[in-house]
């Protein structure tokens, strides 16, 4: 049973990387017909490190694409044992970026309670291949003696 939940850790994590990726791809060439086609905002600019749509692309790819392919490279691993570790460091940056978003904007947004799920997500599936582990870990213990 542990390794079904390791597996689908691991697709979940690849299904954020590539969300990631493909969002900051989009953020980077601001090409038309997408969102990031208009100017970056004023009231964003003011209260964001950012005057542009670059720099947020480049993080999105950087630490939540890369981080999250680490993470499921990590989970189907067969002798690692703490993909869940990597997992769950990457859903608390996902969601203390959304902390720190609402907190230095002062707005929160459409897309805003989908991430909010998201990482949830994300904490959870970590923490239940974490209980399995340890559930597992405690039973090899015992009948190790």
């Amino acid at each position: 049973m542990r390794k079904i939940g390791t597996i689908v850790l691991g697709v979940y994590d690849l299904f954020l990387a590539t969300g990631a990726i493909w969002l900051g791809v989009q953020m980077l060439t601001s090409s038309s017909g997408t969102i990031f086609s208009e100017p970056y905002p004023d009231s964003w600019a003011f209260n964001l490190p950012f005057d542009s749509w670059v720099m947020p692309g480049v993080l999105a790819i950087v630490i939540f694409g890369l981080g999250n392919i680490i993470a499921a490279v990590l989970s189907f691993k067969k002798e690692h044992n703490s993909s869940w570790y990597a997992s769950a460091v990457m859903g608390a940056v996902f969601l203390f970026g959304l902390a720190f978003q609402y907190i230095a904007v002062g707005e929160t947004y459409i897309v805003t309670g989908p991430f909010l799920i998201i990482g949830i997500v994300q904490l959870c599936l970590s923490g239940y291949v974490f209980w399995d582990y340890r559930k597992g870990f405690k039973l090899t213990k015992r009948y190790s003696k």
